[in-house]
């Protein structure tokens, strides 16, 4: 029998989610201390973790009828984690600063009005500049009735989108929940840490080991930290160096920026990855690197500056991955369909938080409303769909990413369903209804970073492994993305106005729009066209996905894995790439001189480098941004 989940755990977690979205903000935004939010686990979230199981222990021992069950503090995770997806770097604040840039920087030079205004939603956007003048300068406040009514139509409108996207999402979760879970038992990587916090007895906390990485990730933050704010105490160098900046000789120097970082938390995140896909993360950030190096060498890059178009290359791969999931589960599915017509069917629906039935019938109106919501901003129909179609399948990708192997970052940048089809098609394929929503979708496109369907299917995983009723736990998710949803629209909105967008924010904070709309701009004024080598190139990593994908079905030993082809091109593998190298070599010693049992010995001490890095990167930030002093960046992806 399912265990109980309290209606004071879900309490808490909505008590949690606007608290940690102010901080999240603060952290990013303000003082450039952290980005928890652009990795696969938390930070912040295993932090808040932490502190409730700690305040749970107290209950335990003097009023135990208040104590929470492990299922109930693991869905005050869960729920801290997708009331904190909106303020992934590439999301709420990429949004918010979407919905004020075409009114505030529109001029005549740049001629906004005449080139886009008559097929901009003015439902999406905020088009009150005065009501904008305390966003961008500060000084001001957001609880104005002037400020409270010029946004309130873009967020109420931007929260409906989103909620029909997470609720699709959940239904593609549940149908595919068995058959990774019970059929191919996936390990779900990322809540390994999460589950050992909360395991009964706490274990893991009376490791030795655990404690030494914790002691070693601990005392690099706080040296780091000191020195940060005074200078003349000595610092570890853990991320100061640039290999690009040594290679200065053509071709070799077309690698670029290639940064030596050691991050602890990565390194512990590394241990936990299939030794295949370790490899392969850091075996294909090279090869992309040689990529580049062949194009200057042969001047390829003179006629085509984008070649060798790995960023298309990475989103076939993506798309490669999606159509593996589905070709792989083509019979579960088959079964899964039947029992939701109501027909004999192998697979049973009960237990299932919701049954086949209606998370088909969820996802296909969950779908079609969306479709109706884009003709609505301006978009036709043929596009609507596509754009829905690829950007499901490259979250299908994602999820299946995370579920399978753990890939501590998934962020593909540039390489969403609106960079593909203009680039495949063109941009004089599209109206400028289409292109003016692409530009708007880039809150959700730009990168993939903190995407809330992988943070999902990990809930519904936690819930099957304590034990806890899985239809409220899914309830309690959805209900945590609404109030997330919202409360990073309050947290955003009451510290730029109080701050200003671009007076004390950080740059970035206006350049998301900058970004997007000169994008448009030039969309608009010089369409590019039908861009083939891109199609050849996205066709090509879509069929080197499947290539590696059969290579690795038919034979054991084969040691690249396709999921590290896809990841490894991206923006924050460059910074993850040594740590995983290094955690990678580790454990293929260990391996090979104590074996699996050698390996479990040592798992503390990696997840404590995890934890200490996690846990004093938070208090560091809190203290920071309580004091107003500078704080040394833990993680910066």
């Amino acid at each position: 029998m399912a265990r109980r989940i309290s209606f004071r755990a879900i309490f808490i977690g909505f008590i949690l989610i606007p608290l940690n979205d102010l901080w999240i903000v603060y952290m990013q935004e303000v003082k450039g201390g952290a980005f928890p939010t652009s990795m696969s686990l938390f930070a912040h979230a295993v932090f808040s973790l932490l502190l409730v199981v700690l305040l749970n222990l107290f209950f335990k021992k003097y009023i135990p009828r208040f104590a929470l069950n492990r299922g109930e503090l693991l869905l005050i995770y869960s729920m801290v984690c997708l009331g904190s997806c909106w303020l992934g770097i590439d999301n709420y604040p990429v949004l918010v600063s979407i919905a004020t840039h075409s009114v505030w920087f529109a001029t005549p030079e740049n001629k906004y009005q005449q080139l886009f205004f008559k097929y901009l939603p003015k439902w999406l956007v905020v088009m009150d500049k005065r009501a904008l003048e305390g966003y961008f300068l500060g000084w001001s406040s957001f609880y104005t009735r002037e400020h409270l009514l010029a946004w309130l139509k873009p967020i109420l409108f931007w929260m409906l989108f989103f909620m029909l996207m997470v609720f699709v999402m959940m239904c593609i979760n549940i149908i595919f929940r068995k058959e990774w879970s019970d059929y191919e038992r996936l390990t779900f990587p990322i809540i390994q840490l999460p589950l050992a916090i909360t395991e009964e007895g706490l274990s893991l906390f009376k490791s030795k080991l655990m404690w030494a990485g914790f002691g070693l990730a601990a005392i690099i933050d706080i040296i780091n930290n000191i020195n940060a704010n005074f200078p003349f105490f000595p610092h570890i160098a853990i991320r100061d160096y640039d290999l690009g900046q040594f290679i200065t000789t053509p071709p070799w120097n077309a690698i670029g920026w290639t940064p030596l970082y050691f991050f602890p938390c990565i390194i512990g995140l590394g241990y936990l990855l299939p030794l295949d896909l370790a490899f392969s993360c850091w075996f294909f950030y090279w090869y992309w690197k040689l990529q580049k190096v062949l194009s200057v060498a042969f001047n390829l890059q003179v006629a085509r500056p984008d070649m060798p178009y790995i960023n298309d290359q990475s989103a076939g791969a993506y798309i490669g991955i999606a159509f593996f999931v589905i070709w792989v589960a083509r019979k579960y599915l088959r079964q899964v369909f039947k029992r939701a017509l109501g027909k004999a069917s192998e697979i049973s629906d009960d237990g299932e938080p919701m049954s086949y039935r209606s998370a088909f019938i969820g996802m296909i109106l969950g779908f079609a409303f969306l479709m109706v919501f884009l003709l609505k901003a301006g978009m036709r129909a043929d596009t609507a769909f596509l754009f829905l179609l690829i950007f499901f399948l490259l979250s299908l990708a994602i999820a299946r990413i995370r579920v399978e192997l753990g890939s501590p970052v998934h962020d593909l940048h540039f390489a969403g369903p609106d960079q593909m089809l203009t680039r495949i098609a063109g941009v004089e394929a599209f109206t400028k209804g289409d292109l003016v929503f692409f530009t708007l979708s880039w809150c959700f496109n730009r990168a993939y970073r903190a995407h809330p369907m992988p943070h999902q299917i990990e809930g519904l995983k936690i819930a099957e492994r304590t034990g806890v009723d899985s239809r409220r736990y899914m309830w309690a998710m959805l209900f945590a993305s609404f109030v997330g949803s919202l409360a990073s629209f309050w947290a955003l909105l009451h510290t730029y106005y109080k701050l200003g967008a671009t007076a004390k924010a950080a740059p970035w904070v206006t350049g998301y729009g900058w970004e997007a709309f000169n994008r448009l701009h030039s969309w608009l004024t010089m369409p590019q066209e039908r861009d083939v080598l891109c199609s050849i190139f996205t066709i090509w990593g879509f069929v080197s996905t499947l290539i590696l994908v059969f290579i690795r079905g038919k034979y054991f030993w084969w040691p690249f894995h396709p999921v590290g082809y896809a990841v490894s091109s991206s923006w924050s593998m460059g910074l993850l790439w040594l740590p995983i190298f290094i955690a990678w070599l580790v454990k293929f010693i260990c391996l090979r001189v104590a074996g699996l049992r050698g390996y479990r010995q040592t798992l503390p001490f990696f997840l404590g480098l995890i934890l200490g890095e996690f846990v004093v990167g938070s208090l560091t930030n809190i203290i920071g941004i309580l004091l107003n002093w500078r704080i040394y960046c833990y993680w910066g992806g």
